[in-house]
């Protein structure tokens, strides 16, 4: 029987979402070794291609667990996500468009009640599970999570039962000074502030496991690019009708600083797609700038990528969040990406640069640059060392 389930949106390939498990399991495996951990999506999945972590579905999980089981939600934005959300991210990138124009807008109750029950639970919302689901003698805890939903939570009857779903848990922290105080709006305030799980990445994957675990074409690309590189990532959602402009700012960047760009796709789940719109950029060029794709998204290779650039600029939460553990540059993309900019003014360095629109990128590539090296590397100290003080409050929980 399972001591401990780490509970989140594992199951579909989109970095951060893969991260989680990985990370949390070798955090707890360390301090709480004879403690069995299971991991749980709402399906089962097999990821293991990517990197991640095998999941078998919440509904399972729930089943074979301890009665007094830990369930942990591991981390991600997920305090208010929707059924229609976190089940359609989990579609076929050809369905997407069309459950999300039909089935969402025109019919959003039944989706979600269809949705819910196809996953073989009760409760309104996927992530914030009621104790019909838990069970009245688990513990839940939330661990670094991003709550911006929250801010779309208006009706007072859904306000007041969010509020009291949340203060019925043993323990939450959350990523982001702005996700504190939505939480506060609906009168939960017990939740503490602690960096996202993910950031001590660095501390628990070697140097070396990543060698070993990086694609020969990964590691030829970073051997190729030996003198630097900036990695370029955002999704095709993100970029749509800015594709020309970032493709000039890239070119200026790259000859500005002789520097190559690398493309990545980070995430490849409907809604998450980073391929297409990466292409399009690609494609528009200056002619003569050199650049490379990395599209498979192996989250070592994307992590090791990512960790032996001279900048990272992406739109990504957990793209900036590994360059925060490697002691990385990085440059947030567009004013209306609120996680990033939420979460920067949160844990950042004040200076470095967030909400970039596509003809400000160089003057931000260069700003987030001359950041002494010695500052990048105490952040990324000063941030694993918050976090983990969080875990350890949090673990005696369990």
């Amino acid at each position: 029987m399972n001591d401990i389930i780490l509970y989140g949106a594992f199951d579909r390939h989109n970095y951060g979402d893969l991260l989680f498990p990985l990370i949390m399991e070798r955090v707890i495996n360390d301090l709480h070794p004879n403690k069995k951990v299971l991991i749980a999506g709402l399906i089962n999945s097999d990821l293991s291609k990517y990197g991640a972590k095998k999941t078998i579905t919440i509904k399972r999980a729930l089943k074979t667990s301890k009665h007094d089981a830990t369930l942990i939600l591991a981390g991600g934005d997920v305090v208010a996500c929707d059924w229609q959300s976190a089940y359609g991210y989990l579609l076929p990138k050809s369905i997407f468009p069309a459950y999300e124009r039909i089935a969402c807008y025109y019919f959003p109750k039944l989706t979600q009640y269809l949705t819910s029950r196809l996953m073989g639970l009760t409760s309104d919302l996927p992530f914030n599970l009621s104790r019909n689901d838990v069970g009245e003698s688990r513990k839940v805890i939330y661990n670094s999570v991003g709550a911006t939903g929250v801010s779309n939570i208006t009706n007072e009857q859904d306000v007041s039962a969010l509020g009291e779903l949340m203060n019925e848990t043993n323990f939450v922290s959350v990523r982001d000074l702005f996700s504190q105080s939505q939480l506060e709006r609906i009168g939960c305030n017990s939740s503490q502030l602690a960096p996202d799980s993910a950031t001590v990445m660095s501390s628990y994957i070697s140097i070396d496991e990543l060698e070993q675990k990086s694609s020969y074409s990964t590691r030829k690309l970073i051997e190729t690019y030996m003198n630097g590189y900036i990695v370029f990532q955002i999704s095709q959602g993100h970029v749509k009708g800015k594709e020309e402009a970032f493709a000039k700012a890239l070119s200026d960047t790259s000859r500005a600083f002789n520097l190559p760009i690398v493309f990545i796709a980070i995430g490849n789940a409907a809604g998450h797609n980073d391929a297409a719109g990466v292409h399009k950029v690609a494609s528009l060029l200056t002619k003569g700038t050199t650049y490379s794709t990395y599209l498979d998204g192996n989250i070592f290779d994307l992590m090791n990528i990512i960790r032996n650039a001279s900048c990272y600029c992406g739109s990504s939460l957990h793209g900036l969040i590994t360059s925060m553990s490697f002691s990385v540059p990085r440059v947030a993309l567009l004013p209306t990406l609120r996680k990033q900019i939420n979460y920067m003014n949160t844990w950042d360095l004040p200076h470095m640069p967030k909400g970039v629109i596509p003809e400000d990128l160089s003057e931000a590539v260069c700003i987030a640059m001359a950041t002494p090296s010695k500052d990048l590397k105490s952040l990324g100290r000063k941030l694993t060392d918050t976090y983990m003080n969080s875990f350890k409050s949090m673990s005696s929980s369990f």
